[in-house]
């Protein structure tokens, strides 16, 4: 590819990206900041209403997905590619509210005893918070999410471009948390706003998914 058709390509994905991501941090670290009685941490806290924004928004993912399966027949790397998505964006609900543990109480005590919340959570065993994994796990899953079209621009369960930054701004915050809370030679510190970038990838997937959910709609029409 030339520089010109390079240059091209570059500037038409980003006429094409969904911005509101960035429009959304500006307006959360701005506005919604600096507002009283303690609404930001109220919104972004554990357990907060992004926390549970999250959920639904996976749940509600998880739903599309499955009516995108049940729409037509899918081939074998298709299939399992929405198949693995749909897992995911189930666990991810189930690990945001502990399984529903602190409603119904029940849960694993091996897993509560390593448990840094003393939940039956898996992302909050005590091994992978102090190594950091947790971190570096969030931080890969979102870069792959974000760049993965560029290795396959036309498989539906991967994002296309234009949904890349609610996946690519989370992975590169998550980097840096990582690293300015594991070293000392960061010069900016980062307040711990795990919430605020786990919505973020929560509402790309859902975006993603309504997204392919739309286009199978067109191709279904095109075709009748």
């Amino acid at each position: 590819m030339s520089k010109r058709k390079f240059k091209k390509e570059i500037s038409r994905i980003v006429s094409s990206l969904d911005l509101r991501p960035i429009y959304f941090l500006i307006i959360f670290y701005t506005a919604i900041r600096w507002l009283p009685f303690g609404i930001f941490g109220w919104l972004q806290n554990e357990d907060g209403l992004l926390e549970w924004a999250s959920v639904a928004a996976l749940l509600t993912a998880g739903w599309t997905i499955g009516k995108i399966l049940n729409r037509s027949k899918h081939n074998w790397a298709t299939y399992t590619g929405w198949i693995i998505l749909l897992i995911l964006c189930l666990v991810f609900a189930g690990e945001e509210i502990a399984w529903g543990e602190r409603l119904h109480g029940i849960g694993i005590e091996a897993i509560r005893s390593v448990n840094t919340q003393q939940e039956t959570t898996l992302h909050n065993i005590r091994g992978f918070q102090n190594r950091g994994l947790l971190n570096l796990g969030w931080s890969s899953l979102g870069l792959i999410l974000g760049l993965s079209w560029m290795l396959r621009p036309n498989f539906q369960p991967l994002p296309a471009s234009r949904q890349c930054l609610y996946f690519l701004i989370p992975g590169i915050w998550y980097g840096i948390f990582h690293a300015c809370n594991h070293t000392e030679d960061c010069l900016i510190t980062f307040a711990n706003h795990q919430e605020i970038y786990e919505f973020l990838v929560a509402v790309g997937l859902l975006a993603h998914t309504r997204y392919r959910w739309r286009q199978s709609s067109t191709d279904r029409s095109d075709k009748t």
